[in-house]
C-alpha cells in the first residue's frame, strides 16, 4: 500500500465559534487497508485517528468514507494528541481505545480515497491510497499498516507515510512506529485541465490547495471569462471552473493561476500557462511507440500522439488487441478524463514510477491499465467508444535492429505519424543514446526528407576541461537524413594515433549530441593540441555517412 496524496480544506470558524473543528484538528493517521495474512495483530482492517488540537473533541455525528462506503461515528471524547482505533463492528473487542465503525470497513487494497468530516460536513482531512506502487514489496503481501510520518505536513503525501516498523505489523492505538521529521513537501503545481462540458473546465493538481483561496475567481487568468470556481472535495485536488459562456467543441485557450495557497497556508508560485478546451471528434491520435517486453521489474507501456489541430478526450477511446479472428474484448485507454491537446505525447503504464526508473521520462507517463501485450509479435488497435477504428499498430521481435543483441527493454518507435501503424518498415527500435525507450515525449527516429545535408558538426573548435564552466567538453552534434543509423566515433591525435574510441557501433537517435572530456581511453588526460574526430554512421539500407573534424584540446 502507498499513500499518494492526502489533503484539506482550509476554513476558518465562524468568529466568536472556536468549537468548529478546523483542518488537521483530527487526522487519519494509521491505515490497515490489507490484515491478511497477519503479522501478529488483529486480522481485520482498521483506521487510527490522532487529535492535533488542543482541545478534547467528541467524534459523534463525525463521519468516514472510502471508496467501499461510509460510517457515522459514535460519542468518543478523544484528548488531545490521543489516538483511537475506527474498526468494524465485530473487531471492536479487540482494539483500544476503539470506536465502531459497524460495516463500513471495505477497504480497497489497490486504490482508495479515504475522508474524515466533521458532523457539519467539512472535510477535515483526506487520503488517497494506492497499493499498486509498492507491488512485490514483502509488506504489501499484506499483515503490515500505513503509519505516518511527520504529522506536521498531514497533506504530503507520499513521502510521509510508510510501511510499519513495529514487530506487530502496526501500532493501533499508540504512537506510530515510522514517526520522524520529513522535509518540506513540494508546493502543488497546475499540472492540466480536462474538459467536464461545455460549460465547465478542471484543473488537476499534484497535490491539495486550499479551499479558500482556490475558490478566488481573480486567481484564475484567461482569454475567456470565468464565472465561478468550485475546489472538490474531499481531496482538493481539482478545482472546477465555470465559464461564463459555453464553449464550442474544438476550443483551446490558455489559463494560468496565481494567489493560491496549499492545504497548510503556504503561498504557491503563479503557474505558467496550461492549456485548456472542450474535446472535438476523436480523430489524429495514433500510438507512436509500444513496449511489449519490458525488463524484469518493468511494466508494458504505450504511446499516443495527438497530430490533429484539436483537443481529444482520451477517456472516450478504447484499446483492443488483434486476434487470430477479430479484436479482443476493449478497454479503456484511461479511467479519468485526459484531453490530449494537439503536439502531446502520453505514455500510459500500470507502473509508471518503474518506468521512470529504466527510462528518462522526459514527458507525461500516466498510471493505467494496459492490454497484456506479446513479447513476440502483435497488433493493438486504438477504437472510439462508439467501436470505430481510429489508429492500428503492430509489432514483431524480427522487426528489431539487426545489431542488437538483447532486444528485452526495447521499445518499438514509429518512424511515420502519417503512414500506416500496421506497415512493419514503419517501426524501428529505440535508439540506444534515447535509454531504449522515450516514453511521453518525442521519438528517437522519425522519418526524414533523404537527404545528406550538413549531418554532423562539433559544437565548438576549442574547448578546455578545467571545470570553468565555459566549454568544459567537445561537443559532436549530429542529425541523420533517415532513422535506423548506427553511429562510430573516434579521436585521433595530431599524429594519427587513435586516443578515444567515444562510440563504438552504437544505435543512435536520428538527432544526437556526445561529449568528449579530453580523455583517452585508458581515463588519463590527454596533452593540449590539436585531435581529429573522425565520425561513421551507417544504417541497415546500405546507406554510409563519414566525416572528420578538427578540434583544439587547451590546457593551462
Amino acid at each position: 500500500m502507498h499513500v499518494i496524496v492526502c489533503a484539506c480544506a482550509l476554513m476558518c470558524a465562524p468568529c466568536g465559534d472556536s468549537l468548529l473543528p478546523l483542518p488537521h484538528d483530527v487526522i487519519i493517521h494509521e491505515i490497515m487497508a490489507d490484515p491478511s495474512p497477519p503479522v501478529s495483530l488483529p486480522e481485520y482492517e482498521f483506521i487510527e485517528l490522532r487529535n492535533l488540537s488542543p482541545r478534547t473533541i467528541n467524534l459523534a455525528g463525525w463521519k468516514v468514507s472510502g471508496n467501499g462506503g461510509s460510517a457515522t461515528l459514535p460519542a468518543f471524547s478523544l484528548s488531545p494528541g490521543g489516538y483511537v482505533v475506527v474498526a468494524p463492528r465485530k473487531g471492536t473487542s479487540l482494539f483500544h481505545p476503539v470506536v465502531d465503525a459497524g460495516s463500513f470497513f471495505a477497504l480497497h487494497n489497490e486504490e482508495d480515497l479515504l475522508s474524515l468530516e466533521s458532523p457539519s460536513g467539512s472535510v477535515i482531512h483526506a487520503v488517497t491510497v494506492d497499493m499498486r506502487p509498492f507491488s512485490g514489496s514483502f509488506k504489501s503481501s499484506g499483515g503490515w499498516s500505513l503509519e505516518m510520518k511527520d504529522p506536521a505536513f498531514p497533506c504530503a503525501g507520499a513521502v510521509n507515510w510508510a510501511f510499519s516498523n513495529d514487530p506487530s505489523g502496526g501500532t493501533p492505538g499508540r504512537a506510530n512506529s515510522v514517526a520522524a521529521q520529513i522535509p518540506e513537501p513540494p508546493l502543488p503545481a497546475l499540472l492540466r485541465a480536462s474538459s467536464a462540458d461545455s460549460l465547465h473546465v478542471r484543473l488537476h493538481f499534484s497535490a491539495p490547495v486550499d479551499s479558500t483561496s482556490a475558490s478566488a475567481i481573480a486567481a484564475y487568468a484567461s482569454e475567456r471569462s470565468i464565472a465561478a470556481a468550485v475546489p472538490e472535495p474531499p481531496a482538493f485536488q481539482t478545482v472546477l471552473l465555470k465559464l461564463a459562456e459555453p464553449m464550442p467543441r474544438g476550443t483551446m485557450f490558455q489559463l494560468r493561476a496565481s494567489g493560491l495557497k496549499d492545504c497548510t497556508g503556504r503561498a504557491m508560485p503563479g503557474s505558467g500557462p496550461v492549456p485548456c478546451g472542450r474535446p472535438s471528434i476523436p480523430e489524429n491520435i495514433v500510438i507512436t511507440e509500444i513496449l511489449p517486453d519490458p525488463q524484469a521489474g518493468t511494466e508494458d507501456f504505450l504511446e499516443v500522439y495527438n497530430k490533429g489541430r484539436y483537443p481529444v478526450e482520451l477517456a472516450e477511446l478504447r484499446w483492443a488487441v488483434r486476434a487470430d479472428d477479430g479484436w479482443k474484448a476493449p478497454s479503456p485507454v484511461v479511467r479519468r478524463p485526459w484531453l490530449l491537446y494537439p503536439g502531446e505525447y502520453l505514455a500510459l503504464s500500470a507502473a509508471p514510477e518503474a518506468l521512470c526508473r529504466q527510462y528518462a521520462c522526459l514527458g507525461r507517463v500516466e498510471a493505467a491499465t494496459v492490454p497484456a501485450l506479446s513479447a513476440e509479435s502483435g497488433g493493438i488497435g486504438l477504437f472510439s467508444v462508439d467501436g470505430r477504428l481510429i489508429d492500428e499498430a503492430m509489432w514483431d521481435r524480427k522487426l528489431h535492429d539487426p545489431g542488437l543483441a538483447i532486444t528485452k527493454g526495447v521499445a518499438f518507435e514509429r518512424l511515420d505519424f502519417n503512414m500506416p501503424g500496421i506497415a512493419p518498415a514503419n517501426w524501428h527500435s529505440a535508439a540506444s543514446t534515447a535509454g531504449f525507450g522515450t516514453p511521453g515525449y518525442a521519438n528517437s527516429h522519425r522519418a526524414g526528407d533523404g537527404s545528406g545535408g550538413n549531418w554532423c558538426s562539433l559544437a565548438t573548435g576549442a574547448f578546455s576541461p578545467d571545470n570553468d564552466g565555459l566549454d568544459d567538453l567537445a561537443w559532436i552534434n549530429w542529425e541523420f537524413p533517415a532513422p535506423g543509423f548506427r553511429l562510430d566515433v573516434r579521436i585521433f591525435d595530431a599524429a594519427g594515433r587513435p586516443v578515444r574510441h567515444l562510440a563504438n557501433n552504437i544505435s543512435a537517435a536520428d538527432k544526437g549530441k556526445l561529449s568528449w572530456n579530453g580523455l583517452a581511453d585508458n581515463g588519463l588526460p590527454l596533452p593540449k593540441g590539436s585531435y581529429a574526430v573522425k565520425i561513421a554512421a551507417w544504417n541497415g539500407n546500405g546507406r554510409q555517412l563519414s566525416r572528420k573534424l578538427a578540434v583544439v584540446l587547451l590546457r593551462d
